[in-house]
């Protein structure tokens, strides 16, 4: 085999992996609190036979997902049950898998009054989930929910501690860290929705930039395939 093929085929895998996370990012354009991914790469060494040259046996594999967690464009709505956060913090949700970090969007008032999150989970507040009785709901910047001027809870705030880490785990949510701490900085806005933090613009131009660096990718390899062809029929003419 033409061992000259294992770099432009290292590369072709490294644009696809590329490709599939910006699709997956522009895709989710419209999507209220998205939070873009930003792949990272890292390497393992390709099983071929012979002994390794090095930079030629090494293939990319993505060895990290973090999401871009910076701030999305707050847009106005009008609706009382929408709610955006500006700043690091998330609203806390309790789901059949334990407790989840939520950056807010179209909330929910159950048949008791509870206030869900667009999956339908309870939005915990400081002292657990927060019912609401009928009335005109009002939520501050701090997070306080009253009915007809009446305070009836206050939403939950948490942040991302030094150190820890959290993921997305679906559906909008994140894992809770093992030690949360309150969020500080971080202001509730009512009757307004977090808009995905891509911007079209950019990540438009890089798709394209990557589509292109794939294609040429491609004819390196159908290349270099070429090239092994010819060499195999050569020897078979001189033998």
């Amino acid at each position: 085999m033409n061992r000259g093929i294992y770099p432009p085929l290292a590369g072709a895998i490294t644009l696809e992996q590329r490709l599939e996370v910006l699709s997956h990012n522009i895709g989710n354009l419209q999507t209220t609190g998205f939070k873009k991914d930003k792949p990272i790469f890292a390497t393992v060494l390709g099983q071929t036979s012979g002994p390794s040259v090095a930079g030629l046996d090494l293939f990319p594999v993505i060895g990290g997902l973090p999401a871009d967690r910076s701030q999305g464009v707050l847009a106005h709505t009008g609706g009382a049950l929408d709610i955006a956060l500006q700043g690091e913090g998330f609203l806390v949700a309790e789901t059949p898998d334990g407790l989840r970090y939520y950056r807010g969007g179209k909330l929910q008032r159950n048949a008791d009054g509870h206030l869900m999150t667009h999956n339908g989970d309870p939005l915990l507040g400081k002292n657990g989930p927060i019912k609401v009785p009928s009335g005109e709901m009002v939520i501050d910047n701090n997070g306080t929910v009253s009915v007809n001027n009446v305070g009836v809870g206050r939403l939950r705030l948490d942040q991302i501690p030094a150190g820890e880490t959290t993921q997305k785990v679906g559906n909008l949510y994140w894992t809770v860290p093992q030690k949360p701490t309150p969020a500080s900085g971080t202001t509730v806005h009512q009757g307004m929705l977090e808009k995905s933090n891509v911007n079209p613009a950019l990540d438009m131009v890089e798709l394209i930039k990557v589509t292109r660096e794939y294609e040429q990718m491609q004819k390196a390899i159908q290349a270099m395939d070429e090239m092994s062809s010819q060499a195999i029929q050569a020897s078979r003419v001189q033998g």
